[in-house]
């Protein structure tokens, strides 16, 4: 890794802005690796020669972890921080950064995939290798992709929690179930089913999803992994009776 990183070199922009390139992965980068194959997405336009990292959520319901948590952990590991906005005519909340030295290590060093990145994502290994790494990548990904409901069930208010992560990633999702059912946690996982999109051709997307019933897997997922994500912390104290 350290002869990889020494042929990264930085841009006068890329010292200009302060960015760093982590020698070693802790526990707030593995974080920040999960959010960007959540959230993120990797590009290069070769007509630009331009390297970009964009990382956007719902404005409705995420400014506050993109403003508080991501915007601080991101100014920690990388040494600058990133310019919080809307984005896509104001339907996407994030930011997006220009940097080839950025884009290489993400990509050549972590193993992020450039470009559309559902075919090749993955658990990068340099964490799958390392158990308080994946703990802290697996949380950025369900805190961006994955969700925290309360269904009534039998009683007619909210209290049966269910965390559930989708993707279009068969692979992906099939590596964070296999990971799961390692640490004992009981999932439910549906593979190439069909949803409802009316903005692609042909009316529908295959998804992925696993999903964490009961309460049992609720208090091993707070007691080994918990969350970071205002609404899903919110949703918690607003629902969950231990």
């Amino acid at each position: 890794m350290i002869k990889m990183l020494q042929k990264i070199s930085l841009s006068k922009k890329d010292k200009a802005k302060g960015l760093k390139i982590p020698k070693k992965i802790n526990q707030d980068l593995a974080y920040l690796i999960g959010v960007f194959a959540g959230d993120g997405s990797l590009g290069y336009r070769p007509n630009k020669y331009e390297y970009s990292l964009k990382c956007v959520g719902n404005p409705k319901d995420e400014k506050e972890f993109y403003n508080k948590i991501i915007k601080q952990k991101f100014t920690k590991v990388f040494g600058f921080s990133p310019d919080i906005k809307l984005f896509d005519k104001e339907t996407t909340f994030g930011f997006r950064v220009f940097s080839k030295a950025l884009i290489t290590y993400l990509t050549k060093i972590i193993g992020l995939p450039l470009g559309s990145k559902y075919k090749t994502l993955k658990i990068p290994n340099k964490i799958f290798a390392n158990n308080n790494l994946i703990i802290q990548f697996v949380k950025g990904v369900i805190d961006t992709d994955g969700s925290i409901s309360f269904k009534k069930k039998y009683k007619k208010y909210p209290y049966y929690p269910v965390i559930s992560f989708s993707s279009k990633s068969k692979n992906f999702t099939k590596e964070i179930a296999n990971w799961l059912k390692n640490q004992d946690f009981k999932i439910v996982e549906k593979y190439d089913y069909k949803i409802i999109d009316f903005r692609t051709k042909q009316g529908y997307t295959i998804i992925n999803r696993i999903e964490l019933n009961g309460n049992q897997n609720l208090i091993k997922w707070m007691n080994k992994i918990g969350f970071s994500s205002p609404k899903h912390i919110k949703k918690i104290k607003k629902y969950w009776k231990k």
